[in-house]
């Protein structure tokens, strides 16, 4: 069922006005464009010092993406507004098979969302410019139903990332039925249930919104046919209407309190040496989990996929603490931009051919990676087998990629080199390659060219090896849509640079659990508890992934200091972008 937007066409003469009163009121933020190598320097500071606030004045509006012309944009500004710009909602495109290809994007009938009178119309994305009212937007949305609030998240979403990647999105806008259906579907052939999960920071409270999947009701009492059709009762009372919104309000954690405190738990979480981060970890569980506690439980739910908003996209989901256990204890978990630009289609991964390649030695003044030859013979020779080809150093050049990719279909692509996901345009942000750094404009056209988004698609890219500016809403921007910008279902990436050594550790335990599974957020699940729990660990001379199975370390990298990876600074920052199934 597809939802309709005419509840939103009393907002045309509201829009009406503000395109007429509205001037443009740019206010220059100090953020660098440069991000810090230090992984406990790159969080971003205090939005009281910054202006980096999406809510210093909440009367402003805040830019998605600033202007080209201006390159220390803050997130606050109050631009001009003209048309604006939407998803278009299509009956062609189912919501798992999206055409993330399409060019077109219609207008909308949501006053929230403008565009910017100063945008380039010969610019290659219309979105330049797309700037979205948050006041308006959260007026809307608290005063809309649970099919509208879905509605109003995932077309900002698709506006956000849409303009940050410099990619007009095109696709069908699914109802909370819809998702429903799909995740029961899903249910059905992976074995897992995932419910998704929108975190939205309003001005004065946290929402959250979850849909899980449509599940059987022969298990329902008779008693069941009496209750409000929306009604979710505790599982205790084995009374659960299942497929249903869940929608709640936590009024403590208005947008001061909820950035302060991801400000904090992503500065504690990313120093190794410092296990104060419980605090802040405790809290945002108690904000975010807590409150869709009952009715994860009585769903049966054991993955949950977070749609995040502002701000709060570079929280290390997988770290948050109840007091007794991480989340990643009781949940495999994900992220994704937003359910309509997620190819959601199930495909056995362990089936895929994969394409592994790394750069061991400095580049470009980058840190040499000692781990990356033995990660990739590990994960291509021994886990992967006959399933592979290698590119290491000199030949990790676009044109080598360019020529394997055209004689064979690989379902992963692995990379382990540096990658920094940074503050301002999107161009910025860069994969390292031998012979250049690949800006992500760069990446969005080699995958056309070789056709990572046509089927049989690219399952999956990882990056073992890359970092992204914390707390920056145009690199958190860069780094959860970069399997939209990609054009592949999934992408396995870090938050921040975790050691060579703890990615090594992680990404091979992932990979043998992935063979044994074919589970992508699930086999990220079992290596992170295996780091966790001690199991994966590494000594003088080898790592263990079990306490069966070591490989032995080569010289460059035995014998190197000691490190605790039981600390969540090198599991919690990897994250499952994208298809989590």
């Amino acid at each position: 069922m597809k939802l309709s937007r005419s509840f939103l066409s009393i907002f045309l003469v509201v829009i009406c006005i503000i395109l007429l009163s509205n001037s443009v009121q740019a206010q220059l933020g100090n953020q660098s464009d440069i991000t810090n190598p230090d992984p406990q320097e790159v969080i971003i500071p205090d939005d009281s010092v910054s202006n980096q606030s999406d809510i210093t004045n909440p009367d402003s509006q805040e830019v998605i993406i600033p202007d080209d012309s201006v390159e220390n944009q803050s997130d606050i500004t109050n631009p001009d507004s003209r048309e604006s710009t939407i998803l278009t909602n299509s009956s062609e495109n189912p919501a798992n098979t999206t055409n993330f290809d399409a060019q077109k994007i219609s207008t909308p009938n949501n006053p929230s969302i403008k565009q910017s009178d100063n945008t380039n119309q010969n610019s290659p994305s219309s979105l330049t410019g797309i700037n979205i009212n948050r006041q308006v937007f959260d007026n809307n949305f608290a005063a809309a139903t649970d099919d509208e609030a879905v509605a109003q998240v995932e077309e900002m979403q698709a506006l956000q990332y849409g303009a940050q990647l410099n990619t007009n999105l095109f696709g069908e806008l699914s109802s909370s039925e819809d998702i429903a259906d799909e995740l029961s579907k899903l249910a059905k052939v992976t074995q897992k249930k995932a419910a998704v999960i929108y975190i939205t920071s309003l001005k004065d409270k946290l929402s959250l919104i979850m849909i899980p999947p449509i599940a059987k009701v022969d298990n329902l009492g008779k008693k069941a046919k009496n209750l409000p059709k929306k009604l979710i009762i505790s599982s205790e009372t084995n009374l659960v209407e299942s497929g249903q919104i869940v929608r709640k309000y936590v009024e403590e954690a208005n947008s001061l309190n909820v950035q302060k405190v991801a400000r904090e738990f992503r500065s504690k979480v990313t120093d190794f040496q410092d296990k104060s981060y419980v605090k802040s970890a405790k809290e945002l569980y108690e904000w975010i989990i807590d409150p869709l506690i009952m009715e994860i439980k009585a769903n049966k739910i054991d993955t949950l996929i977070f749609s995040m908003d502002n701000k709060l996209r570079s929280i290390p989901i997988a770290a948050l603490y109840d007091g007794k256990q991480f989340l990643i204890e009781k949940y495999s978990v994900g992220i994704i931009p937003s359910f309509n630009l997620t190819d959601t289609r199930y495909f056995p991964i362990i089936k895929a051919d994969i394409l592994a390649m790394g750069i061991s030695r400095s580049t470009e003044d980058q840190d040499p990676l000692p781990s990356v030859p033995l990660e990739i013979d590990t994960v291509s020779k021994q886990i992967w087998q006959s399933q592979n080809q290698i590119l290491l150093n000199e030949e990790l050049t676009t044109e080598k990629i360019a020529s394997l990719s055209s004689q064979k279909n690989f379902g992963i692509i692995h990379l382990a080199t540096h990658g920094d996901f940074q503050a301002g345009q999107i161009s910025n942000s860069y994969i390292q390659l031998w012979d250049k750094k690949l800006n992500l404009d760069e990446l969005k056209k080699l995958s056309q060219e070789l056709k990572w988004n046509k089927d049989p698609k690219v399952e999956m890219l990882v990056l073992s090896a890359c970092r992204t500016a914390l707390g920056n809403q145009q690199a958190e921007l860069g780094f959860s849509g970069l399997a939209v910008q990609a054009g592949v279902k999934s992408v396995l990436g870090s938050l921040w640079y975790v050691s060579d050594q703890g990615s090594l550790a992680l990404i091979t335990k992932f990979y043998e659990q992935l063979k044994l599974t074919s589970l992508r957020s699930e086999s990220l699940r079992q290596a992170q508890i295996g780091m966790l729990k001690g199991e994966v660990r590494i000594t003088d001379k080898y790592l263990y992934l079990s306490p069966e199975n070591r490989i032995a370390l080569p010289p460059e990298v035995a014998n190197l200091a000691k490190i605790d990876l039981s600390h969540p600074y090198y599991w919690s920052a990897f994250t499952m972008i994208g298809n989590w199934n």
